[in-house]
Formats: structure tokens, C-alpha cells, sequence
């Protein structure tokens, strides 16, 4: 049969017209349908019929008082998150005053020890040699941010900058920054020391003479004409007011010759210094001709490789200051003296006399270190300055904890140096301590007074003014640093002047989202559409209750904020938009009659959506029955929650389409991205009129990715991917959390938040602590040294582009054709996705701060599955990355071979973990048994894992399990017995020993990670069950998964039963259980079936006391899980005595109007069987009225939806190419498991040989050291001790564990540093659009205005009342259900219609399509019988 072909990527199918003329007849293969359509007809969407659908008809009684409430621990949740706000905002109120403490008192300090020191330094009465090291200090503090900017630049240059920078333009920042250090050099060493300390600090004001040039040619285009006026007058002010600091030297009583040097140095350091600053105010959006494109492109790659060029730049400079400095050196000093500069050199009798505590003879910068106080305080206070600023622009503090402090500082600077008591008439001096002072102002007790004071605070507006910018904040929370500061260096001699000048101005060219809710109306940054797709399969209950409660908060959350904007006329920064798609694997089964329905699974599903719903908003019934949609690939369960956002299931028929996790991704990431995105109207960006030009700039790189529309680019870009697992718990926070990683740089392609396992029993104490070790240490070190490798499936961001990028998608649906694709792609997909990302060149980031939970494992069984899948993909996916490294680091920068070397030692301690778990057991054992020899140890150490592979290799998987769990607990008991003797050890040896340094740094390190992670820090209770079950995790759990290599199953939540259909002569299908064939065992061999059993009904004494075990380690069933079985059962049982009654009016309307029902659901049935029997005759089209879709439990009212004709096509086509179900072939089936089978012999005998060299090896040190003690090494000799000697493989590897743990300890200090100031700049003090939720079926259409004002009192919002020249607001008259309609003004020009259209294009419809029944895959599901019409 003919197929139709599908359009190029590039141009993607036009959506689906909502208004469809008259169809023509056709017929469905040979079956004649008859269809009888209205002269004039019209297709609904599906969230019309929705809407407009009659209520159920069980309404609220005023006798109905009992009713279905939030659950306590909804409740005290809801308590505790305000409980934690409440905590938080207190927090970040005391972090705003130490911020500005901080920055206002260390920029103080700084002004103060800068001119303590220059006084020091201009001082003639001292030895000539003094001035020289005034004159280094001085040098040392002004090199000091120049080292630190080199060392940064070269850093990023290495590991992380690929590009060139523009050869012209680094030209040209060259030479600014050479004439800006001339200058700097010159005021500091030239002309502070020829003035008092009042006039440099008015002098220090006047360096912004070219910021306050480029003022003037700043484009205003949004204001009038008016205030442009005004503004360019303030700005002709300012450059007067600095170029005025040029005529100070005509004032101030200096010598001639001093005054004339004064007159040419001071205009021009001040023009060079305000040289350095031009970009900070340097217009970018210039006029469209050749030249400015041509700058507008070079300051932009200036900007992505700033760090190359100031490589040297920062290396220039410090060349520069250096000679500028020897130069400028007093005439009356011998330059030769710096060559003495170490030399002693005494006081000298008249210096002496000012200091009377010092002899004449001793040299004072030796005599004490209190000469160096300035110095030290000149680097902190400057260091402290320009960092804490740094971060209070971060965390969006700006205006309290940067501009506020810096402006203010001048002032207190001033009058401390002006007003403070203590002058005298004979003594023009401030003494400080007892070797500096501060100088006395010359206009003190003279004329110059009053105009002094006058001149500075003029001076002081006008800097104000030049720099106001820094007052409007435009950055995003967590900004990078280029984007918040335009020079990565500071200056230490002007501090406060260096960051108000460099702090980056708001660029039309880059704009980014409004910091508060914008009350113009004007978005400036995309709405991102979040994409929440989750994996089912076999989840229970509870595990879907928990997944359906996120999803209701997260649609509760969007609710509120989406009422907010559309009626209070408030645009929210973390507004988004989101859809929920829940992939339902093998959903579907037989039934006794042979018709394919949803199992089980989907059945408590669909009980379980209400139940949820009840748990969040308190009422018995949220939602409505689920639409049901026919699909290619099995069905589709539709809902529309509270919110107006869409819940849609689709359940995946095993038949029809490819089954299991993988290739339930794959089937989202092409509809959504491919299908959906590709075909959105006018790119579904929500950006408001005039469009902002974005920074589109990177988009991918795929050369598809690049050639797309400006639109498309904007919408790939915010189109996130959250991929879940069935049974995570999540707040709407943590996935904002994510969306701000991704917002600050369009190369993240993926982020992951902190899994919390949830659970009770041993097994899941043991997966807390291994999680929680594994989130503080391992992947903060990977965000920090590099990237993450693995974003889990279970909760991870992922960005559209990224995913649709080259090499990333496509791979991603390829089929496993060979041995170790089977373990690399299925059994980890997700660690196989972020390998892909990686590969591409993107970079993936972990956000300690958003949290999620999900169901661990509680038996062996299903922990031991479960890692028997993740170990293996692990190691593979590692073992790819590291052999791709070349390619790997060259397109992403973000990796280093440095990064790749860390990764390459920690997978040979991977590998090395079983044999160093033995050498431990082993000298353990020696040291509780004296009497043992190193031979006995090692062979009762090695035996029983020996054994242990034995039974991996030879017994089934159940059986393996249970030895497992048996040796598991024997070696629990053995660690106790380890613990003891490394205690003994470490009484005996001292701390240098190997074994005696293992335990306690494991240990501490642990503990004060902890403490640094106080919400999970009593997951370190559980570290005492991990650290003595070790050799279950790192043993035996090994060889388990290396033995099963060749098993590719997933191992957890699979069922026992399998059914099948066997035809019987009355042509009915019957079930046959399956049961899995045992391994045949000789009926003589009683004592092998007295302990391995029979295989079939006895039980061997292993497996029973394995049970034993495992049950000891199985939690009881939770009361929570049994409420839900109940909640459940009463939901059922309602909707099964539901009456069903149909309206004859409304019957005999619908035959009037000649509109045909496809679908009915059978409601004139008075019984079950009755409704059974009906829909058993009828004749089937899976594509139209399936037999699923009229199900009792689906629903009464049997609402069926159809797809447009486009998306049949699509799943058509995508079937045929990448999804449809894996033909069996027995011959490939045997070939891929001998290959699996050789694959496991060979990866196996490598791990084992490896760790058999590395304990032989470890055996023959200690055999050898124990003969000859001299090839022993005596670490005791540099501590002091003596006869404390190691053996070189116990010191290697003290020495490779302990630069280990620094490594992971440092970079999870620096990450937890990250998270606070995440955590910070997340917390908002005052809410102007704080969250509401009103209960289903709440009327607020006809409130009192008096009402509403409580309403709005209680959001603590600000309203914006419309202009009395607009016309009277028109009120709603109707019911509304859980959502607020615009009480304020309903005109069209206040709110536009798409920017609060969360849905995207219609493509589901109530009636089929014009041309749906001729699709051939409509004409392909059609059944043997006719189709019936009604």
C-alpha cells in the first residue's frame, strides 16, 4: 500500500485547520461505512469539549458533610515549606547587612591604608631606602589583582576557551590597558604623594572623564523628548564637573614647581585611567553600516575569549606598573637602592625621634610587623571589596549590598578624613597607631572651605550620575561573571571606582529577563515550555500517587502563576508553561475474550489520578473521566487538571510499538521536539512586541540547528525535557531550580537535582548513605573539575536544542546490534545519553538544591537487579569516554584531559575495590589472630569470594541471591571485627600506618561533609550499616553483576506470570501460566536438593534461609500504601453504582442536528454483563471506537478524541523507522546471547586477573618487608619517630586515597558555596505575586469588590488600575472553576490573547478529521465485521 511521504526537517507540516469543511465518502478497505456529516459542520478541539461538557450530576448536598481532605503530611509539608521560607528570608536579610557591612567597610579600609601608606611613602625625613620599600608594598598590593586575573585567564584559556579572539581588538584593549596603568601609575606614585589626603579622594573622583564623554552619544529611544533633554543636559554636567578636577593644582598652595607638574600629570593620568573603561559604556547598537557590523561582532567574540587576552594583557600590565613605578620614583632617591632592598638598614637618629619605641640603630621594617599592617590590610580589604560584590550581584543584592555601599563609602572615606577630631595647630597630622598618619586638609580653618565641601558633593552627584546605571540591576539570578562585569580584574588603589565604572550596563544587544515582575507588560526573556515526561511500567500504587502529586503541584503552581499575570497585570521572571506526558510501557493485555485492554497497571493509574488530587487540593474528585484517543502505537489517555494544563498517558501496546525505557525516550524526544516543536506557530517563544534580539547566537552545533528560523532558534532553545521516573516526588521549586541552571548558559544541555531514596528497611538505609556520599562528593566534584557524566532518569533537565542537536537524538535511537551495545544503551540509558551530550561538546551541571525522591529498592533481590543493570553501563559508558577523549576534550570545553586523568583513576579504584577489600579483611584478621601468618590471612580473606564466583557462574540468579544475602550479613560481621583491629592498629602503628589512616580520614571526611549538608546530615546515622556492609557492595555486588554480564533483562518490578492465548474448540482464550523452567537436577541427589531444592516446589535449605534474610531486610507494608488500596477500592466501587442515564432531550437534539456519534458508551445498559455483552457485538476499528475505549472503569461518559491526520502520519513514519517491535529471530537471539555469554567471560577474566595481580602484589611487599626491612620506607623519620615503616604499596596508597579525598573534599566545599548563594538568590524577601491556590470549584466570578480586595490583600499585590480613559470593565457572569477571570479590565490591548495560551497547537479532536477514516492506517485497523455508526 502506498505510504505518504513526509515533509524534509526543514520544512515542517502546516498545522491542523480548526475549521473543516464538508468531508467526501470513502470507504475503509471493503467495508462501506456509511457517514452522514451536516451541510455546515465545524471540528471542536478536545479542551472545548472539556469545557464545555456537562458536570457530573452527583453535585454538593448541604447534608453531604463528609468529604475527602488533604492528608496530615500534605499538610505539615505545606508547614514546614513555610516554616523553611520563613528560615531563609531570615537568612538572606542578615546576608544583606553583611554584605553591605562588608562592602562598606572593606572599601573604606582600602581608601584608608592606601593613603596611610602613601603618606608613609611620600615622607622625606626617613632613610632613602624606606622610600624604595614603601614604594614595593605599595607596587606588591597593586600587582596582587593582576596575578590573580593571570592565573584565572590562563586556567580558562587551557581547559576551557577554544576560540581566537578578534587580532585588531586585542590590538586595541592593549593599548587601553597600557595607558590605563600609565595613568594609575602616575596618581599613585606621582600625584596622591604632592596632596593631602582630602584632595586625593576628591582627585579619586574624577576618574570618569571618557564614561562621561560616551554619555553623551547613549541613544535614548524609549523616552520623551523631554526627559532626553534633561538627561543630555545632566550628562554635559557631569563632564564639566570632571574636567573641573584638572584645575585643582591652580587652587591648592603647592610650590611652583610641584604646580606646574600638577597641571599636565593630573589631566592626563585622570584620561588615561577613565581610557580604561570605554567598553563599559560604549554603545553597541550602532548604525547599520559595514564598519560598526564589523565592531558590533569583534566586541561580542571579545567577550566569549576575553580570558585569552588578558593572558597577556594582565602579564602587560604588570610590565607596565613595574617600570612606570621605577620612573616615577622620587628625583632625590638613588634608583641603585633597589638592589639594597633586603639589606638592614637603621633608623637613624632622626627619624628615630618620631618613634621612640625603636633604637636608632634597628631597622624598623625588621624590627616589628606592625609596618606591614597597611599592606595587609590594603589586599584583604580590596580582595574582600571586589568578591563580596561580586556575589551580592549574583544573588540579585545589587542595589543594598553593591551600589548602596560603594557610593556611601566615598562619603564616609571623606568625612573621616575631614571631620575627625584630633588636629591641632602646630601638628597637621591624624596619628594612626604608632607609625602612620593621616593628613591634615589644607582647606580646614581657610576660605576654601564652604567651596570645598560644595565641590566635592558635586563631583560626587556627578559620578553618581555617570554610573547610575548600576542602580537598574538587568542580570538573571546567578549570572556569569562576564555578564555582570566587563573586566575580570579589579584595581586595588580604586576599588570602588573600579566597580562602579566596570560593572556591565544593560545591553539591547543581550538583554535578559526583568529581575522583578514587569508591570509594562513587555517579556523580554522566552517562556520556557517544560516538556514533564515520565516512564511507567509496573509501579504501585503508592509509587504513582507520588509522581501524580508533583505533577498536580507543579500544574497548581503554573496555575497561580498564570492567573496572576493575566489579571493583576504582572509578569512573573519563572513563569513557564508545561505539559505532562506519562509513557506507559506494555500497557496493554489480552482478556478472556481476546481483546487487547489496558492492564492492571493502567487501571490503578487511572484510580490513582483523583487520589492524588485529593492529597493536594482536598477534595474527593479533581478531574474529570480521561478522553480516550486511539493512537497507531496503542491509546491515549487524556486529562485536564485544575490548572488548564494537560495530564496525557500514553499507553504503548508491546504488539504495536517497541517496548521498554529507551525507546519510550526516544518516542518523546521525536514527538515532542521533532513534531511538535518544528510545527509550532510562530515558534511559541511568548515574547512580547518589539521582539528582543536574544543571544541566539550559539543555538547547536548541527548545521540544522543553525539554518533554522530566528523563532524556531529562540523556542528550541526553551523547550526543556524533565524526565522522570514513575514513582519521583518533586516540588515545583526544584524544577525552577533546573530552569535557572539552564538559563545562565546555552551550553548546559542537561541538569540533574539531588535524589533522595525513599523507603524503609536496611537496604534503603544503606542507598541513603551511598546516595548522599555519592551527590556531596562525587558529582560535586565532577560539576566543579568538569561536567557530570550521568544525569538520571529519574529526575534531569534536559534542553530541547541539545537533545536535537547531531549525534545526540539520532544515536540515541539506535538499535543494539552487537553485545556490548546491549549493556552500554539499555542497561544505563540515561548515563548513555549524557556520554552522547558530552560528546557532542555540551556540559551537563548538578544542582544540589533541588530535590527530588524516589523509591528505592527495600529487598536483595531488586538491589542486586537493579545495580546488576547500573554497574556494567557504568563502566562501559566511562570506558567510551575515556577512549574518546582526544575528540571528547577538543569540542567541549568544559572537559580537560586533567578531567579525563581524574576520571581514568577513579575507574582504576573501581575496578581495584574487590581486591582492596580483601587486603583489608586480610590484615584485619592478622591482627586479631597474632598467630596467623600472611598466607593464612590472605587465603581465609579470598576463599569465600572464590566461592562466591563459583556460585555466580554455576546456579541461577535466585539462588546467587540468596548466598549473597547470607554472606552479606557473615560479612557484616567480619567488618565489626575489622573495625576493632584498625582501631587496635592504630594504637599499635600510630597514624602513619596505611590501614590506620583508611577508617579515620573516611571517616571525618564523612562527618564534616555532613554537617555541611545539614538537611541530610542525619543520613550519616546509616553510615555505620554501609561501612560494615562494604564487602556486599563493593564485593560480592561485583561479581554478581560481572557473572550476569550476559543478562539483559531489567531485572526489577518484572511480573511472574506470563499470559498467553490458547484457543479451545469454543474458540474463547484461556490463560496459561508460564512458570520459568528450573534447571533439571538428578531425583537421586537428595542431598543436592536438600540444599539447592528441586526447582519446581521444595525449597533447598539455602534459598530458605536466603528468604530468612532477605525478609529480615524487607520493610512491612506501609499504612499508606493499604489507605490507598482502600481509597482505591471506594473509588471503584463508586463508579461501577454510578447511575447511567442519558438524556432523551438531548438524544433526540443530537439526531435533529444529524451530527453522527462515533462512539457510545453504552449507558443504556442497566448491568455490567449487559454493557459487556453490547460492546462485544459491536463491530471494531481500532483506529475509531477500540474495544478498550468503553470500559466501565475509563469512564461513564466514553468522551472519545481522534488525532489529526499529520500526527498519524508522524507515528506512521517513526513506527516504520526506529520503533516498530524487534522481529524475533532465533538465530540473532543466539548469536547476540553467545556473544553477551563471551563478552562476560572476557570482561570478567580481566577484572578478576587485575585484582589477583594487585593482592599478589600487596602479598609479596608485606612477604618481602617481613625478610628484609629495608626496602621498608621510614616515614616515621620526618615526624620525629622512629621505627614507623611502611611497605611502598600501603604508602602509594595512602598517598592516591588521601589526594582522592582533597580533591572531592575541596571541590564539595567550593560546590556547597555555589548551592547557598543559589539558594540565596532563589529566596525573594517580598513577594509580589505570591502563589494562591483556590479549591475545584471555587466561585469567584461573583464576588464583592470588597471580597476581591481581601483577595488581593492576601496575594500582597500591588494593582495596577487601568487609565479612566478606558472603557468600564466588564465583570464574568458564569461559574469558574479553579481559576481567576480578569476582574480588572477584559480590553484586548491590556493582555495579549497568546501570551497566556499554555496549550500549543490543537491536535486533538472530538470529531475525526475530514480525512481520517481515508488514512491508511485508519483503513489498516479496521476488523473483520462492519463498522457500526449510531
Amino acid at each position: 500500500m502506498k505510504r505518504s511521504q513526509a515533509p524534509p526537517p526543514s520544512q515542517p507540516p502546516p498545522p491542523p485547520s480548526l475549521h473543516l469543511g464538508p468531508p467526501s465518502t470513502s470507504s475503509l478497505s471493503s467495508s462501506s461505512i456509511i457517514r452522514t456529516h451536516p451541510q455546515q459542520s465545524t471540528s471542536h478541539t478536545l479542551d472545548d469539549s472539556m469545557k464545555h461538557k456537562k458536570t457530573d450530576p452527583n453535585q454538593a448536598y448541604w447534608w453531604d458533610v463528609a468529604h475527602v481532605t488533604s492528608r496530615i503530611f500534605e499538610e505539615e509539608q505545606i508547614i514546614n515549606k513555610e516554616r523553611r521560607l520563613t528560615f531563609r528570608r531570615i537568612i538572606k536579610i542578615c546576608v544583606y547587612l553583611i554584605f553591605f557591612l562588608a562592602v562598606l567597610t572593606s572599601a573604606v579600609v582600602s581608601k584608608l591604608s592606601l593613603f596611610t601608606m602613601i603618606n608613609a611613602y611620600k615622607t622625606l625625613e626617613q632613610p632613602k631606602i624606606y622610600i624604595v620599600r614603601w614604594q614595593v608594598l605599595l607596587l606588591i598590593a597593586m600587582i596582587v589583582p593582576y596575578t590573580l586575573t593571570f592565573v584565572q585567564s590562563l586556567v580558562l584559556s587551557i581547559f576551557r576557551i577554544k576560540h581566537s579572539p578578534p587580532f585588531l581588538l586585542t590590538i586595541w584593549v592593549h593599548i587601553a590597558e597600557t595607558c590605563h596603568t600609565v595613568g594609575l601609575s602616575m596618581l599613585v606614585f606621582r600625584i596622591l604623594p604632592s596632596v593631602d589626603n582630602v584632595t586625593g579622594l576628591f582627585v579619586l573622583n574624577g576618574v570618569c572623564i571618557v564614561p562621561a564623554i560616551l554619555n553623551l552619544f547613549t541613544t535614548r529611544r524609549h523616552h520623551n523628548t523631554s526627559l532626553k533633554l534633561l538627561i543630555f543636559m545632566c550628562d554635559i554636567a557631569s563632564v564639566l564637573m570632571q574636567l573641573s578636577v584638572c584645575f585643582i593644582p591652580s587652587i591648592l598652595k603647592t610650590t611652583e614647581k610641584v604646580s606646574s607638574q600638577l597641571q599636565w600629570q593630573l589631566p592626563l593620568a585622570l584620561f588615561l585611567i577613565s581610557l580604561g573603561y570605554w567598553e563599559s559604556f560604549v554603545e553597541t547598537r550602532l548604525p547599520n553600516k559595514h564598519f560598526f557590523k564589523w565592531f558590533q561582532r569583534a566586541v561580542r567574540l571579545l567577550r566569549k575569549t576575553r580570558p585569552k587576552v588578558y593572558v597577556t594583557a594582565s602579564l602587560l600590565k604588570i610590565i607596565v606598573l613595574i617600570i612606570t613605578a621605577i620612573s616615577f620614583l622620587p628625583k632625590s632617591v638613588d634608583k641603585n637602592l633597589y638592589l639594597h632592598i633586603f639589606d638592614q638598614v637603621p633608623i637613624g637618629e632622626r627619624y628615630s625621634r618620631a618613634i621612640p619605641f625603636f633604637d636608632d640603630h634597628e631597622d624598623l621594617f625588621r624590627a616589628t610587623r606592625q609596618i606591614y599592617v597597611p599592606f595587609v590590610l590594603q589586599i584583604l580589604s580590596s580582595c574582600i571589596c571586589y568578591y563580596t560584590g561580586r556575589i551580592a550581584c549574583k544573588v540579585l543584592m545589587q542595589c543594598f549590598g553593591f551600589s548602596l555601599p560603594l557610593t556611601m563609602s566615598t562619603l564616609i572615606a571623606y568625612i573621616i578624613l575631614f571631620f575627625t577630631h584630633g588636629f591641632t595647630n602646630k601638628k597637621d597630622i591624624i596619628v594612626v597607631g604608632q607609625f602612620f598618619y593621616l593628613d591634615k586638609p589644607q582647606a580646614l580653618g581657610s576660605k576654601l572651605l564652604v567651596i570645598s565641601l560644595i565641590g566635592f558633593l558635586v563631583l560626587w552627584l556627578s559620578r553618581m550620575k555617570i554610573t547610575s546605571h548600576v542602580w537598574f540591576p538587568t542580570s538573571e539570578r546567578l549570572a556569569m561573571i562576564h555578564k555582570l562585569f566587563v573586566l575580570p580584574y579589579y584595581e586595588s588603589a580604586i576599588v570602588e571606582q573600579n566597580l562602579l565604572l566596570n560593572k556591565q550596563q544593560k545591553d539591547m544587544m543581550e538583554m535578559n529577563d526583568q529581575i522583578e515582575p514587569d508591570l509594562a507588560m513587555k517579556r523580554k526573556f522566552p517562556v520556557p515550555m517544560i516538556y514533564v515526561c515520565a516512564t511507567m511500567w509496573h509501579e504501585t500504587t503508592n509509587e504513582m500517587v507520588q509522581l501524580l502529586k508533583s505533577i498536580f503541584r507543579l500544574d497548581s503552581d503554573q496555575h497561580a502563576r498564570r492567573t496572576v499575570q493575566r489579571n493583576l497585570r504582572v509578569l512573573d521572571p519563572d513563569y513557564y508553561r508545561f505539559e505532562t506526558h506519562v509513557l506507559f510501557d506494555d500497557a496493554f493485555e489480552d482478556d478472556d475474550h481476546g481483546n487487547r485492554i489496558p492492564n492492571r497497571y493502567v487501571k490503578q493509574l487511572v484510580a490513582a489520578v483523583n487520589v492524588a488530587g485529593a492529597y493536594v487540593h482536598g477534595v474527593e474528585k479533581v478531574v474529570d473521566d480521561p478522553i480516550k484517543i486511539p493512537t497507531p502505537y496503542g491509546g491515549r489517555l487524556v486529562w485536564l487538571l485544575p490548572g488548564k494544563n494537560r495530564l496525557i498517558v500514553h499507553m504503548k501496546d508491546k504488539n504495536l510499538i517497541r517496548h521498554k525505557k529507551r525507546w519510550s525516550q526516544v518516542m518523546y524526544m521525536y514527538y515532542l521536539l521533532s513534531y511538535k516543536l518544528l510545527r509550532r506557530k510562530n515558534g511559541g517563544h511568548n515574547l512580547s512586541p518589539p521582539v528582543t534580539n536574544l543571544d541566539t547566537e550559539f543555538i547547536g552545533f548541527s548545521e540544522f540547528l543553525k539554518s533554522l528560523p530566528h523563532d524556531k532558534k529562540i523556542s528550541a532553545q526553551n523547550t526543556f525535557v524533565l524526565a522522570l521516573d514513575g514513582d519521583v516526588d518533586f516540588k515545583p521549586e526544584a524544577v525552577l531550580l533546573l530552569v535557572d541552571r539552564m538559563r545562565k548558559n546555552p551550553k548546559v544541555a542537561a541538569a540533574c537535582g539531588r535524589i533522595h531514596p525513599t523507603g524503609d528497611g536496611p537496604i534503603v538505609w544503606y542507598q541513603q548513605f551511598e546516595y548522599a556520599v555519592g551527590h556531596w562528593l562525587q558529582k560535586a566534584a565532577e560539576h566543579k573539575l568538569g561536567s557530570v557524566l550521568c544525569c538520571p532518569g529519574c529526575f534531569s533537565l534536559f534542553r530541547g536544542s541539545s537533545l536535537m542537536d547531531d549525534n545526540v537524538m539520532r544515536r540515541y535511537a539506535d538499535k543494539s546490534t552487537e553485545a556490548a551495545h546491549y549493556v552500554q544503551y539499555d542497561q544505563g540509558e540515561d548515563r548513555w545519553l549524557t556520554t552522547l551530550l558530552l560528546q557532542q561538546g555540551y556540559r551537563v551541571e548538578y544542582c544540589a538544591a533541588s530535590d527530588a525522591y524516589t523509591h528505592a529498592p527495600e529487598t536483595f533481590k531488586e538491589f542486586f537487579n537493579q545495580r546488576r543493570r547500573w554497574m556494567p553501563s557504568t563502566m562501559a559508558n566511562i570506558m567510551d569516554l575515556l577512549k574518546d577523549t582526544k575528540h571528547t576534550t577538543y569540542v567541549n570545553e568544559n572537559i580537560s584531559k586533567l578531567y579525563m586523568f581524574y576520571q581514568a583513576v577513579l575507574f582504576v579504584s573501581t575496578v581495584l575495590g574487590p581486591g582492596t577489600i580483601l587486603l583489608t579483611i586480610a590484615s584485619a584478621l592478622r591482627t586479631v589472630f597474632s598467630t596467623l601468618t600472611i598466607a593464612e590471612s590472605y587465603m581465609i580473606s579470598i576463599l569465600p569470594s572464590i566461592f562466591y564466583i563459583i556460585i555466580c557462574l554455576k546456579t541461577k540468579a535466585s539462588t546467587q541471591i540468596a548466598i549473597g544475602a547470607i554472606m552479606t550479613s557473615l560479612y557484616a560481621l567480619v567488618m565489626s571485627m575489622v573495625l576493632v583491629a584498625t582501631a587496635a592498629q592504630i594504637v599499635k602503628s600510630g597514624f602513619l600506618d596505611p590501614s590506620a589512616v583508611f577508617l579515620p580520614s573516611v571517616a571525618i571526611t564523612f562527618i564534616v561533609t555532613g554537617l555541611l549538608h545539614p538537611n541530610e546530615m542525619f543520613n550519616l546515622i546509616h553510615g555505620f550499616l554501609y561501612l560494615i556492609t562494604i564487602p556486599g557492595g563493593y564485593l560480592l555486588l561485583v561479581t554478581y553483576a560481572l557473572c550476569n554480564l550476559h543478562v539483559v533483562s531489567w531485572g526489577t518490578r518484572e511480573t511472574v506470570e506470563v499470559v498467553k492465548k490458547k484457543k479451545t474448540k469454543d474458540k474463547t482464550n484461556e490463560k496459561e501460566v508460564i512458570e520459568p523452567k528450573a534447571k533439571k537436577r538428578r531425583a537421586t541427589d537428595v542431598i543436592n536438593n536438600m540444599f539447592w531444592g528441586d526447582g519446581q516446589q521444595q525449597r533447598g535449605f539455602l534459598n530458605q534461609a536466603g528468604d530468612v534474610i532477605e525478609q529480615v531486610f524487607r520493610p512491612t507494608m506501609k499504612r499508606q500504601e493499604t489507605l490507598l488500596q482502600q481509597i482505591i477500592t471506594k473509588l471503584d466501587h463508586d463508579d461501577v453504582q454510578k447511575p447511567h442515564s442519558d438524556d432523551s432531550s438531548q438524544n433526540s437534539k443530537e439526531s435533529s442536528n444529524n451530527i453522527p456519534i462515533i462512539i457510545t458508551s453504552g449507558n443504556d445498559s442497566t448491568s455490567n454483563t449487559t454493557a459487556s455483552t453490547s460492546i462485544l457485538n459491536k463491530s471494531r476499528n481500532n483506529m475509531i471506537n477500540p474495544y478498550w475505549s468503553e470500559l466501565p472503569w475509563l469512564g461513564s461518559e466514553s468522551v472519545i478524541g481522534f488525532l489529526h491526520t499529520d500526527e498519524v502520519t508522524f507515528w506512521q513514519q517513526i513506527l516504520q523507522k526506529y520503533i516498530a517491535p524487534l522481529d524475533k529471530d532465533a538465530e540473532e537471539e543466539r548469536r547476540i546471547q553467545n556473544d553477551l555469554i563471551g563478552l562476560r567471560n572476557n570482561a570478567g577474566f580481566a577484572f578478576f586477573m587485575l585484582n589477583a595481580i594487585w593482592i599478589i602484589l600487596q602479598f609479596q611487599c608485606e612477604y618481602v618487608a617481613t625478610q628484609f626491612t629495608e626496602i621498608m620506607i621510614d616515614v616515621g623519620r620526618i615526624f620525629g619517630l622512629h621505627e614507623t615503616k611502611v611497605q611502598v604499596l600501603g604508602l602509594l596508597f595512602m598517598l592516591f586515597f588521601a589526594s582522592c579525598m582533597v580533591v572531592q573534599f575541596c571541590t564539595m566545599i567550593l560546590h556547597r558555596w555555589g548551592t547557598f548563594i543559589e539558594i540565596l538568590a532563589s529566596t525573594k524577601l517580598f513577594e509580589k505575586h505570591r502563589q494562591y491556590k483556590l479549591k475545584p470549584g471555587s466561585d469567584i466570578a461573583g464576588m464583592t469588590s470588597q471580597e476581591v480586595a481581601e483577595v488581593l490583600k492576601d496575594l500582597d499585590i500591588e494593582l495596577v488600575v487601568p487609565t479612566s480613559s478606558s472603557s468600564t470593565s466588564t465583570f464574568p457572569k458564569d461559574s469558574v472553576t479553579y481559576q481567576m477571570e480578569s476582574i480588572i479590565n477584559k480590553e484586548p490591548h491590556f493582555i495579549a490573547p497568546d501570551e497566556y495560551d499554555d496549550n500549543e497547537e490543537q491536535d486533538v479532536y472530538n470529531e475525526p478529521p475530514i480525512d481520517y477514516f481515508d488514512h491508511p492506517v485508519v483503513q489498516e485497523a479496521i476488523d473483520e465485521s462492519r463498522l457500526r455508526l449510531l
